[in-house]
């Protein structure tokens, strides 16, 4: 029975591929779609870090929207194709509509939880925030700042609006320092004001 249910699921997943067609699920307001079967495997951490991450962004008194669509890719180069990223980037976040790698392969880097949890930030995110201050802030919701490396970025000099435009910019050679520096000033004033003085103080 296992091998009938398992031989049906491999002939499903590779019509499923052939076609580019791509299932959907639904979890309370999140729609979850995508083209390689294997990606079904992850949908239960991905419901789990997104029912966490939407109950930690209520507390901190930002709306969730209503309807969330996570949009997971066939591979990267289909990534890259949808969204005009970079084929490296994780995901990306426009409007409630979040475009991820294929989650089998965030989920083998160790990085599919806190991809969810990120993303899940900007969905919720108030309006106005400096992109610097926005992904410093997500970095910190999610739980990557506490995987940075210690020591220097080199852009500790860089004016607010200059961190915001290297991390526009996507540049391979200071990308990750970019986030790191931009999770450490996000920090900085969180260990100020916390969440809501932050979120309170963003637009002035």
């Amino acid at each position: 029975m296992r091998l009938g249910v398992a031989l049906l699921g491999l002939l499903l997943g590779s019509a499923l591929v052939s076609s580019g067609l791509a299932a959907q699920v639904r979890h309370g307001g999140l729609v979850v779609s995508y083209v390689d079967a294997r990606d079904a495997e992850q949908l239960a951490a991905v419901f789990r870090a997104w029912d966490a991450a939407a109950g930690d962004l209520r507390r901190l008194g930002l709306p969730v929207p209503a309807r969330v669509r996570i949009e997971a890719a066939l591979n990267a180069a289909g990534f890259a194709q949808r969204t005009g990223e970079a084929a490296g980037i994780a995901a990306i976040t426009r409007g409630a509509t979040i475009s991820t790698q294929r989650l089998g392969a965030l989920a083998a880097r160790g990085t599919l939880p806190v991809t969810i949890r990120h993303e899940a930030f900007h969905t919720a995110q108030p309006p106005g925030l400096p992109r610097w201050l926005a992904e410093g802030l997500a970095r910190t919701f999610s739980g990557e700042g506490s995987r940075d490396p210690a020591g220097v970025t080199g852009l500790e000099t860089l004016s607010e609006s200059a961190l915001s435009a290297a991390l526009a910019g996507r540049q391979p050679a200071r990308l990750t320092q970019a986030y790191v520096e931009a999770t450490r000033r996000a920090a900085a004033k969180l260990r100020v004001g916390g969440w809501k003085g932050v979120f309170r103080n963003a637009g002035k």
